[in-house]
């Protein structure tokens, strides 16, 4: 946050750059990086806030959680799928904060998962390890669903008719 407030009041002229003045155009990008890192700090603060609510006094759950999809071998994040006995919800974590139990992930580990207000999973506990949430855990239903599956189709469809020719 620290970091787009600067760019921002560099690019309104709070802090001066000396004797040569960077063109406009070069001031506008300036200043949407240093809008839009500010709005990223502010929205994983809100984040962390509301994590920290979740764990204080939100709603518990049991379940079972497993990679969504396969790892890349320099990936940082994962798409987990978190599912109990009725719901299922799909959220992304940072995969160093989840070292211990990375390679377990592909057949599904026990889990507890802990919701805000909003039906949202804002904490999650796989074993001892607390994974750190890039995103809040959103339901797997309805239209995410229906349009996740149809991706899938689309991608097998596509992959089939490459190998086709």
């Amino acid at each position: 946050m620290a970091v787009g407030a600067f760019f921002l009041a560099m690019a309104l002229g709070f802090i001066p750059l000396g004797d040569d003045e960077p063109p406009a155009v070069m001031m506008w990008i300036i200043g949407i990086m240093g809008g839009l890192t500010l709005l990223g700090g502010i929205s994983h603060l809100r984040l962390r806030m509301k994590r920290r609510a979740a764990y204080s006094g939100g709603r518990e759950r049991k379940g079972t959680v497993r990679l969504f999809s396969p790892l890349g071998e320099d990936s940082d994040t994962a798409v987990l799928l978190f599912a109990n006995s009725h719901s299922e919800w799909l959220m992304s974590v940072d995969l160093g904060s989840l070292k211990t139990v990375k390679d377990k992930l592909s057949e599904g580990v026990p889990a507890k998962a802990y919701l805000g207000d909003d039906d949202r999973i804002y904490g999650l506990d796989i074993g001892t390890v607390k994974a750190l949430p890039i995103s809040p855990g959103v339901p797997y239903e309805g239209k995410l669903r229906s349009r996740m599956e149809w991706a899938e189709r689309k991608k097998a469809e596509w992959a089939d008719k490459a190998a086709g020719q």
